[in-house]
């Protein structure tokens, strides 16, 4: 006789049949053939519960992949939405808007604005229960447990979208306050000479004019007076920035008041003292400006130089250095104030030099300034040359010495050769 299986043999067993050799009686065996088929329908049972929950589990599972990618690609449309706002803006950003023109970049914000918000509430306004009945109904209850996250994905969405409007907002201020900046700076830079050679019959200047930002508080000037005078205005207001250029613009406008009515009784006293009067009413103590102004003299061959503050300019003569010091408190620190000036015979071949402190205390990478006696050093070693080899020479000892280090201050330095 073949082997029993051990099942089956523990089931006859368990039927009183020790001894398969001899066949049982036949209530045995109608219990051993009721209990075969009681086995067979159990298994019968399970394998079509196991078949009825493969599909159900196939079914749910096609359910939510379907969900998943109808998810997917919503959210891609969103992705691709933002994208299409940004490309907007930018396209928007890159056109030539002029400052004086709000409304339209507002305009294109707003543009923007509603597109993106459009797209977005189209996007999001298809339900979970519609994506659900896409797929089997018995997937609802599982599907209804990612909406949840879903939701918490499209409230980050709709957060987004506000940021991106706000960053479109921001960036077009940005970009308007630039161009405020551009006009500012192109404004100051016509209120300051060029770097062109100024010739006199017996007087020759460079300038060098460099602000830290767009805009600056260096200024300087000069203008011809009767009798073939000269007049030069140097001045550093505190600070840089588009404040500070304000505060330069009144200084300006004061200097040519005082240049245009003092005529002949013109003084580099009543310069300043013109000067301070409008820089204190338009700073309200809260902008001070150092200043030098002078007067040359061809006749008489002299420099008379008022000073409010500010370093005193430099007179290199026979290969010594000498300052022009002559003493006043920065113009609108006070709304009155009393100025004097010191008057120098000068001779041919003399080299003067006015600056501003951005020079002396331009640091390297290590903080350490180029300092007064670097630049004392300097001018004394180039006072022979033409005032545009000079002043050349000093930016460039100045701009090595710096290095990669951006400029902290505004930079103005005048260089002049009596002829």
């Amino acid at each position: 006789m073949a082997e029993i299986d051990p099942l089956l043999a523990r089931q006859l067993r368990r039927l009183g049949l020790e001894d398969l050799s001899e066949p049982p009686d036949r209530e045995t065996w109608n219990k051993v053939v009721a209990r075969i088929s009681e086995h067979y329908r159990h298994v019968a049972d399970d394998r079509s519960l196991l078949t009825r929950s493969l599909d159900l589990s196939t079914n749910e599972m096609g359910a939510l992949h379907r969900q998943l990618l109808a998810e997917r690609d919503r959210l891609r449309s969103v992705v691709v939405a933002i994208g299409d706002a940004l490309t907007l803006f930018h396209d928007a950003a890159n056109s030539q808007v002029e400052p004086s023109m709000p409304l339209e970049v507002t305009s294109t914000i707003s543009t923007a604005k509603r597109r993106f918000a459009s797209k977005l509430g189209e996007l999001l306004s298809l339900s979970s229960a519609g994506v659900v009945d896409a797929g089997a109904g018995d997937a609802g209850a599982d599907a209804g447990g990612s909406d949840e996250a879903i939701n918490e994905v499209r409230v980050q969405l709709v957060a987004l979208g506000d940021r991106l409007v706000q960053l479109l907002y921001d960036t077009a201020e940005r970009a308007s306050l630039k161009k405020q900046l551009e006009v500012a700076r192109a404004v100051q830079q016509m209120l300051v000479p060029g770097d062109d050679v100024i010739e006199r019959p017996s007087l020759r200047l460079a300038s060098h004019f460099q602000p830290a930002a767009e805009c600056g508080g260096d200024w300087w000037t000069f203008h011809d007076l009767p009798d073939g005078k000269l007049l030069t205005v140097i001045g550093d207001v505190t600070g840089h920035g588009i404040s500070s250029a304000i505060i330069t613009g009144a200084a300006k406008a004061a200097c040519d008041v005082a240049r245009t009515f003092g005529r002949e009784a013109l003084s580099a006293e009543l310069v300043l003292r013109l000067m301070n009067c409008s820089i204190f009413e338009a700073g309200k103590q809260r902008y001070l400006m150092t200043c030098a102004a002078c007067i040359f003299d061809p006749e008489a061959r002299s420099l008379t130089v008022a000073n409010a503050g500010h370093p005193f300019p430099y007179l290199v003569r026979n290969n010594t250095v000498r300052q022009i010091a002559s003493q006043g408190s920065p113009l609108g620190a006070a709304s009155s104030a009393e100025y004097t000036s010191s008057t120098v015979l000068l001779e041919g071949g003399d080299a003067l030099l006015w600056f501003t402190d951005g020079v002396t205390e331009c640091e390297n990478a290590e903080s350490e300034q180029f300092s007064e006696r670097r630049l004392r050093a300097l001018f004394q070693s180039v006072a022979t040359c033409a005032p545009e080899e000079a002043r050349d020479a000093i930016v460039t000892a100045v701009t090595r010495f710096r290095g990669e280090r951006p400029l902290d201050d505004d930079m103005t330095l005048v260089v002049a050769r009596v002829l």
